[in-house]
């Protein structure tokens, strides 16, 4: 096989692709504008994708395992549909959200049926790649044993605003150093990639780069942009992550970053923060002024703790809070600087509001963990309520022999 039938039959499996989210359930949350070619009606969301999709009818449980499986991909089989043809598939976006990618590899296959009419084959073989590759709406180019750029698509070219490949030889493009400064050759970004696929942003743009060995002397590079689909991953993370009415994280996030912190072994305060008498609030002033106070609460706390600290909503009016401190001491200063600022903030709608801090210091001992911390925590602000409200009150780790009590 020469190496432009291996360089052609290599980028007929690339292209870029348009997308649907779906939840789990199989109603549409959202898709890209493209999608439209490829289905008989608009998809609007809340949409059961089975009426858009029919081809996954019988793959309803092959839906449903995308949801569970982080690393699951599913593909099915080149399909025809408005008169394109494309590749469908299915993967794990998080617990709620599937990705559905649907590439268009129409000029691929039309090329691939032309090329077995025709008996001369390195020559229809080399225009069909140069077309081929020059409507690819990926970047696509190909270095050689030297380590240079020996060959660049039409869109590569457009991107770097060079008009030929000339241009991008006098520059020396690197785009190695946009993944790892240490990073030298495109031969080093080849072996980093090591045949699967890396995220690389260069300037406002995401995309995703595979790379693929052509022989022993040269490497395709591919490189498709995916700045929606994260600009979009972006804001439904978002969603999931920070609680709608306060805008700080929810207590499910929290517990994954606390878990993160335990592993990484430093010392942090966990503080659970209660406001003091806010069913008063709601009593006297309504609910509404009441989430004001919750809001108002909440950007106190963030705004007077530093952006590497961590602060959730617990629920209701309930809010915990990670300090990373270096020593016992200077978390409980802070922790008291905190209730001090607010006991000295006048509320706008209701005036005067103080809150009460149960703190736990993260223990080094094994059997101190994201549960007994938060156990200490609360017990601390237990007491904290008992003696009067308004104060920050410790709960230290006791051992007795090997046990810890909480």
């Amino acid at each position: 096989m020469t190496n432009i039938q291996i360089i052609l039959n290599t980028i007929l499996s690339k292209n870029i692709f348009e997308y649907l989210l779906i939840d789990r359930d199989l109603k549409v949350v959202n898709t890209s504008v493209g999608v439209l070619k490829y289905m008989e009606n608009v998809p609007y969301e809340g949409d059961d994708v089975l009426m858009h999709m029919p081809e996954f009818l019988g793959f309803e449980e092959k839906l449903k395992e995308v949801f569970e499986k982080k690393d699951f991909t599913y593909t099915f089989k080149t399909i025809q549909k408005n008169g394109y043809y494309m590749n469908i598939s299915l993967d794990h976006y998080n617990h709620d959200i599937a990705l559905v990618l649907l590439q268009n590899i129409t000029k691929m296959t039309q090329a691939q049926q032309q090329l077995l009419q025709y008996s001369n084959e390195t020559t229809l073989l080399y225009h069909a790649l140069q077309k081929i590759i020059d409507a690819q709406n990926s970047l696509l180019f190909v270095t050689n044993s030297d380590d240079r750029i020996e060959f660049a698509n039409q869109t590569f070219l457009h991107y770097f605003h060079a008009e030929n490949l000339d241009e991008i030889k006098a520059k020396a493009l690197k785009l190695y150093p946009y993944v790892n400064k240490n990073i030298k050759s495109y031969n080093e970004l080849h072996k980093h990639i090591r045949g699967s696929e890396i995220n690389l942003n260069i300037g406002n743009d995401t995309f995703i780069m595979q790379s693929t060995a052509i022989e022993e002397t040269h490497r395709l590079f591919t490189l498709s942009r995916v700045t929606d689909i994260y600009e979009k991953k972006k804001s439904l993370e978002a969603e999931v992550e920070v609680d709608a009415l306060t805008s700080v994280y929810r207590k499910k996030y929290f517990d994954l970053r606390l878990e993160q912190l335990l592993k990484e072994e430093n010392n942090f305060a966990l503080i659970v923060v209660d406001i003091d008498d806010f069913k008063a609030v709601n009593d006297n002033y309504g609910h509404t002024v009441g989430d004001d106070v919750l809001k108002e609460f909440a950007f106190l706390l963030k705004k007077n703790i530093r952006q590497d600290d961590l602060i959730a909503r617990w629920g209701g009016e309930e809010f915990l809070l990670v300090l990373k401190m270096d020593d016992l001491q200077r978390a409980m200063d802070r922790t008291e600087t905190l209730r001090k600022m607010l006991d000295e903030h006048t509320f706008k709608h209701i005036g005067h509001l103080t809150a009460s801090f149960g703190l736990a210091w993260r223990g080094q001992c094994d059997c101190d963990d994201a549960n007994s911390l938060l156990q200490r925590a609360d017990k601390a602000l237990y007491k904290a309520k008992n003696n009067g409200k308004n104060r920050v009150i410790l709960k230290k780790l006791e051992k007795r022999g090997e046990n810890c009590i909480v």
